[in-house]
C-alpha cells in the first residue's frame, strides 16, 4: 500500500522506515485481495468446506453500475475464470485479485473448465465413473454471490449440486449366510447422458437430442456404490440396474424419477449365499434420499 508522506517527516520515515514496515498490518497490507470462502451443500460457515486438497473452482465476476450489473459472458468481465485451489484451508488463486471500486456478482463454477459459452452449453457425462476422477468431473457445481464490494471481507460462496445422484447399497437378507461376495461391480443402464447448462443461472437439464447409455458406477466402499446421472425421468419398462456378482449380471427394472440436487438410493438384498447355485435378489428401489 502506498502511504503520502509530507516533506516535513521525509527525514523522520528515512530514519524508521525499516521499523515502520515491520509495523504495518498484515491485513492492511492486503486488505484490497479478494478473499473467497466455499461451502458445499450441508456444511454451514463453521465448517466452511468439504471440499479436497487441490480441487479447483472458476471464479467469475461482474460489476455493478449504479443499481444494474452486467451479465455473465464468456469474456470480458471483471474475472474470467480465474482459477482458485483450494489447499486445505484457503483457496487461492494464481495470481493476486483485487476489488473493483464497484460492487460485483461472483460466480463458482466447480471443478473449473474450459467454457465455450456461459448459455445452452452442452454437457457429456463422463460413463465410466469407477475410474479415478470420472465421479468428480461428473460433479457440477454452481454458486453465486450478489452485490458484494472489498468491505465484506471475504467472498462467501454457497455450492449446490446441479445434476442427480444414484446410490446402489448391496445388504445381506435373513436367510444370508457367510459373508458377501468381494467381486460385485453395479452400472446404470438406460440414461440420458448429456446435459443442457445455463451458467448464468445456474440451471441444468436433460439435452433434447441426449442418447440413452450405459453408466459403470463408482464403488464408494464394499457394499455401496454411485453415480452421478443428469436430471431426467426414466420409464419403468428398461433395464435400469445391472448387478455382476460372481460374474454372474443380474438386470433390475424400475422407474425413477432424478431430481437436481437429490440423491436416489436403490437397496438390493441378497437373500442367498453365495455359494449357492442361484442368488436370489430383492430389489427396493427409488428412494429419495433428500438433497444431498
Amino acid at each position: 500500500m502506498k502511504r503520502l508522506i509530507s516533506f516535513a517527516a521525509v527525514a523522520l520515515v528515512a530514519a524508521a522506515c525499516n521499523k515502520e514496515a515491520q509495523q504495518i498490518p498484515a491485513t492492511e497490507t492486503y486488505s484490497n485481495e479478494i478473499r473467497v470462502e466455499a461451502s458445499m451443500p450441508g456444511a454451514t460457515r463453521a465448517t466452511l468446506t468439504e471440499f479436497e486438497v487441490g480441487d479447483v473452482m472458476g471464479l467469475y465476476a461482474v460489476e455493478y453500475s449504479g443499481e444494474s450489473v452486467a451479465e455473465l459472458q464468456l469474456g470480458g468481465n471483471y474475472l474470467n475464470n480465474e482459477a482458485m485451489t483450494y489447499n486445505g484451508t484457503e483457496w487461492t488463486s494464481e495470481r493476486p485479485l483485487y476489488w473493483s471500486e464497484n460492487a460485483c456478482d461472483f460466480y463458482g463454477i466447480y471443478p473449473r473448465q474450459e467454457l465455450t459459452g456461459v448459455k445452452d452449453i452442452r454437457f457429456d457425462l463422463p460413463l465410466d465413473q469407477s475410474v479415478e476422477g470420472g465421479y468428480e468431473a461428473a460433479d457440477l457445481m454452481w454458486a453465486k454471490a450478489e452485490r458484494k464490494t472489498k468491505e465484506d471481507g471475504a467472498v462467501y460462496l454457497a455450492f449446490r449440486h446441479m445434476m442427480s445422484r444414484v446410490v446402489v447399497k448391496v445388504e445381506k437378507g435373513p436367510k444370508f449366510e457367510g459373508e458377501l461376495p468381494e467381486n460385485i461391480s453395479v452400472k446404470l443402464y438406460n440414461t440420458a447422458t448429456t446435459a443442457q447448462v445455463d451458467w448464468t443461472i445456474g440451471s441444468l437439464e436433460r439435452h433434447i437430442y441426449s442418447e440413452n447409455k450405459t453408466i459403470k458406477m463408482r464403488q464408494v466402499d464394499a457394499v455401496t456404490f454411485d453415480a452421478i446421472v443428469v436430471p431426467q425421468f426414466i420409464e419403468r419398462v428398461t433395464p435400469l440396474v445391472e448387478i455382476t456378482i460372481d460374474g454372474i449380471a443380474y438386470l433390475l427394472e424400475d422407474s425413477i424419477s432424478l431430481r437436481p440436487g437429490h440423491q436416489h438410493t436403490f437397496v438390493v438384498t441378497l437373500n442367498t449365499s453365495p455359494d449357492q447355485e442361484k442368488i436370489e435378489i430383492g430389489f427396493e428401489g427409488n428412494v429419495d434420499g433428500g438433497e444431498w
